[in-house]
Formats: structure tokens, C-alpha cells, sequence
């Protein structure tokens, strides 16, 4: 049995002048380390009586804040973005009854997606179908996983949609998805 690609694979193989992947903003993680070391710098500043409770509140927000900061800022969530307009690529999961494998792969492999609302959706069966997509559609990315001896398999290739037929997947995700 030949071995599929996920589609992060493919993602990060796709040039990066149509789609990149980037980290969320450092932002909130340089404005936590900032008022960590301003709530320290004020602790320090001044003299406090020993049963004052605000230098106590002061020390362990500073120490909270700076360490809080760190973790964010190395610990930050990546995702991929289409580089013509900088959308952001949603991932989305639908879940299917497990014999409904062999027709699913056969809409997706033919592109006759308008036909995928007649099968029997799951809560949380060993069948999904991965989506990865851009609210308007402009790139739309799917693949079939099955759960087969406690590893999930790609059980097709990675699809892409042209905007029609991504509407279709984009809009019965939002239906059904569990992400």
C-alpha cells in the first residue's frame, strides 16, 4: 500500500509565494514580559511595610507575568496563510460512519462533492475528512484519514478544490465539523 502525503506535507512542499506557514504574533507574549518587569521594577523601587499584601500581589504578578510571557512566546501556534491576500488556512474536521469509506474517497478522488451530503455523518467514528481551507475558498485542501490498528491512515491523496467545489466542503464543514 503506497504511503499518502497529509496535507501539512504537502503545505509546507507548496511554493511560498502561494501559501507559507508563519507563528502567531509575539505580541502578547512582549506585553506580558514587559509588565512582569514593570510590576518587579515597582516591587523594588520603593520600601513596603512587611504586612502590606499589595508588594506581595506586585512580586507574584511581576514573576507570573515574565514567566507566563516566555512560555507564550516559545510555545506560539503556527498555521499557514495564503500569501496573495494573508488569509489564514482553517483547518476542519467532519467525521463519517466507517462504511461510508469507499464512496467518500470515490466524491472526493472525482470531485463530485455536491453528493457527500448523502452520507451518513458520525460523532467520532474511525472515518474523517480532513479539510484545510481559506474562508472564501481561493485555496481548499481535503483528504480522507481512516483510524485503522490505533494510528490514523491517509487514506487518499491530498485534493484540491477549485472555489466551487470548496464552497460546498467550506460550508458542510461549518455544518458538521468538529475541529
Amino acid at each position: 500500500m503506497e504511503e499518502n502525503k497529509s496535507i501539512e506535507h504537502v503545505l509546507d512542499n507548496m511554493d511560498k509565494n502561494k501559501v507559507y506557514k508563519t507563528k502567531s504574533s509575539i505580541l502578547v507574549s512582549l506585553i506580558l514580559i514587559i509588565a512582569g518587569a514593570i510590576s518587579l521594577a515597582i516591587y523594588a523601587a520603593f520600601e513596603w511595610k512587611s504586612t502590606d499584601t499589595f508588594p506581595h500581589f506586585l512580586f507574584i504578578a511581576g514573576i507570573s507575568g515574565i514567566l507566563i510571557g516566555i512560555f507564550m512566546y516559545f510555545f506560539r501556534k503556527s498555521h499557514y496563510v495564503l500569501a496573495q491576500n494573508k488569509q489564514k488556512l482553517i483547518k476542519s474536521e467532519v467525521y463519517f460512519k466507517i462504511t461510508e469509506q469507499d464512496k467518500l474517497v470515490r466524491l472526493i478522488e472525482t470531485g463530485n462533492l455536491a453528493e457527500i451530503k448523502t452520507l451518513k455523518p458520525s460523532i467520532s467514528d474511525g472515518l474523517k475528512l480532513r479539510i484545510v481551507a481559506t474562508k472564501d475558498g481561493q485555496i481548499c485542501l481535503s483528504q480522507v484519514i481512516a483510524y485503522i490498528t490505533n494510528e490514523y491512515i491517509n487514506i487518499s491523496a491530498v485534493q484540491q478544490h477549485p472555489v466551487n467545489d470548496a464552497r460546498i466542503l467550506i460550508d458542510y464543514s461549518r455544518q458538521n465539523s468538529s475541529k
